[in-house]
């Protein structure tokens, strides 16, 4: 009941701005926001488009700049690029390059061990699923977390992301509110707000540590699950995970010839321009690993 109790009590506020800025929309713009008709018909259809192209649009940046990038160092980005990356995934998820990059080392350090703080061997894949985000909230005030944490070099604005996280969501929020009204602007700030929990946080962490073929052994239990094609595209490749997890340094996670990672494309397509710059790729022996394994 306390618990309960403090959860409302820090709500509150949110709840006041969100009506307060509410009344100030219906005062200035009108109740339904700019674009008072943008969801008049085909609501649904809309919704799911802005959900699956805000999903690809996020967790792409979150796969190329803290994942592949920051973690790995298997590539660099132009300053500028990685700049505009980072304050992209501080408006739509909340997150820092310094708590993400030293929450996932501390993940790969222990991965599916009783340390991992998002393993679905240890937890069960419903938890990690659906309370992996709680999870990692936890881990970024672990102390080893913390460690790993301080000794990543750090600019001026990833600094003032790291101590100023929520500017940039309600920045957002209020953006959407403006232009489609309170209501649609509540459920598009959702919906974008539950990207990162239900797709990275949760999705990869739980599915691709869960089921899946193998194609090389490890210590964990990290899978590829490219072939859920549509999902993998949505996430940036980031599902063949058993390829990622056994070559963490390799920029790509495509590995066989069948394999697709639509990270490594882009990446491509941005050193050609000369926006990124590959430092480490793995590359395929020419015959299958005897290793390999079939689908769990």
């Amino acid at each position: 009941m306390k618990k309960t109790l403090s959860i409302l009590t820090s709500l509150a506020p949110f709840v006041a701005a969100y009506f307060g800025f509410a009344w100030l929309i219906s005062l200035t713009v009108g109740a339904h926001g700019i674009f008072a008709h943008a969801f008049d018909e085909n609501a649904g259809w809309k919704l799911a488009g802005y959900l699956f192209f805000m999903t690809h649009l996020t967790i792409t940046a979150m796969s190329l700049c803290f994942h592949r990038a920051h973690t790995h160092k298997g590539v660099k980005f132009h300053p500028v690029l990685d700049s505009a990356m980072q304050v992209w995934l501080w408006a739509t998820t909340s997150m820092s390059k310094l708590d993400w990059v030293s929450v996932h080392v501390y993940h790969h350090a222990h991965s599916d061990t009783p340390l991992d703080p998002h393993s679905p061997v240890q937890k069960g894949l419903a938890r990690v699923f659906f309370l992996g985000v709680a999870d990692y909230s936890r881990a970024k005030s672990h102390p080893e977390v913390l460690k790993i944490r301080h000794r990543l070099p750090v600019n001026p604005l990833e600094r003032y992301i790291a101590d100023h996280l929520f500017i940039a969501p309600i920045a957002l929020g209020m953006a959407l509110m403006v232009a489609f009204g309170p209501t649609w602007g509540l459920i598009l700030m959702t919906t974008t707000f539950l990207i990162s929990p239900i797709f990275a946080v949760g999705g990869v962490n739980a599915l691709a540590h869960w089921f899946g073929y193998r194609n090389y052994k490890s210590t964990d239990n990290s899978r590829n699950l490219g072939f859920l094609f549509i999902l993998n595209w949505m996430i940036c490749g980031e599902l063949d995970h058993n390829n990622h997890h056994s070559h963490p340094s390799s920029c790509s996670f495509r590995h066989k010839p069948w394999e697709f990672d639509i990270g490594y494309a882009y990446i491509k397509m941005l050193s050609w321009v000369g926006l990124a710059e590959i430092k480490h790729l793995h590359r395929s022996r020419a015959k299958a690993p005897s290793e390999a394994t079939a689908v769990a």
